[in-house]
């Protein structure tokens, strides 16, 4: 370090510190320069000390479970505790459906729900949380019934010899519900699966899709079409007949039936691959009026 003794102020005044304003210092901060009026990074008061750029060269090794914090707002230092110090459990309850919950040694938390749903099946063992495919519900039909929401997704299996003519009435159109129909047994009398508001002038719930039928004698294929296009509120019905040319429905064959709104409207879109004992299946007409 430099010494002043023996030096002319003259030749030494540059390197001395003082305030902007060669002033005492007050409650306010001024900044340091110095003897030539060039600022420092170091700004005093008679309450605070400011630096625009603070540089540590060595810190040592501690165990304080403490850090100091800047606030960008405030420009000021302070202290709080290391959150990482805080322990913290997680407990896994309940089966299905199983809750996460995560708590801090203040009792503070939270809880995490994990549900299942449709196709979907959530349970623990311990520590271990399983997501599992449900296993499909088989509902066998042998007559006249009303479906509802709560049927959707479910395996619908058709014993047209026991339906025998009657119908099949959907619910209420809804975007995601989704019928699934397998024939597993087999009759030449045609029997419907119809709309919730079959034979109701308006606009009412549709079907518009495909059904394609392949004759078991002959080889021979027909298909029918009916799109969204300039498609008619009167198709409310599909008719079924095993030995019909211009439907179908033996043992194996599948409906599957999905909820949507196709502009505005609610459409019951329809894929259907059917046999039937007619060679000549033609003119398909399984999608129709009731």
């Amino acid at each position: 370090m430099g010494t002043l003794s023996g030096n002319a102020i003259k030749n030494t005044y540059q390197g001395l510190l003082k305030t902007s304003d060669a002033a005492a210092l007050t409650s306010s901060l001024k900044v340091i320069e110095d003897g030539t009026g060039v600022d420092s990074a170091l700004s005093l008061s008679t309450a605070a000390v400011k630096v625009e750029t603070l540089e540590i060269n060595t810190v040592a090794n501690g165990s304080s479970s403490t850090v100091l914090v800047w606030d960008s707002s405030t420009k000021s230092v302070s202290k709080r505790p290391l959150p990482i110090f805080d322990p913290v459990t997680t407990t896994v309850s309940g089966s299905p459906n199983p809750v996460v919950t995560i708590a801090d040694s203040a009792n503070n938390s939270t809880a995490i729900t994990f549900s299942g749903g449709t196709g979907l099946d959530v349970t623990s063992s311990g520590n271990t949380i399983t997501f599992a495919q449900t296993a499909a519900t088989r509902n066998t039909i042998t007559g006249a019934v009303t479906l509802t929401a709560a049927d959707s997704h479910k395996i619908h299996l058709l014993d047209a010899n026991a339906i025998n003519g009657d119908t099949i009435t959907l619910p209420t159109c809804a975007n995601g519900l989704y019928f699934k129909f397998l024939f597993i047994t087999t009759k030449g009398t045609e029997f419907n699966i119809a709309t919730a508001n079959a034979g109701t002038s308006g606009t009412v719930d549709r079907f518009i899709g495909k059904v394609v039928v392949q004759s078991t004698t002959d080889d021979q294929i027909a298909v029918q079409r009916v799109t969204n296009t300039g498609n008619s509120y009167d198709n409310d019905t599909l008719s079924l007949d095993g030995d019909s040319a211009t439907s179908g429905g033996l043992e194996g064959d599948v409906i599957e039936i999905y909820g949507c709104t196709i502009s505005s409207v609610a459409t019951w879109v329809v894929d259907a691959r059917l046999t039937t004992a007619n060679a000549n299946p033609s003119s398909i007409a399984v999608i129709g009026a009731a």
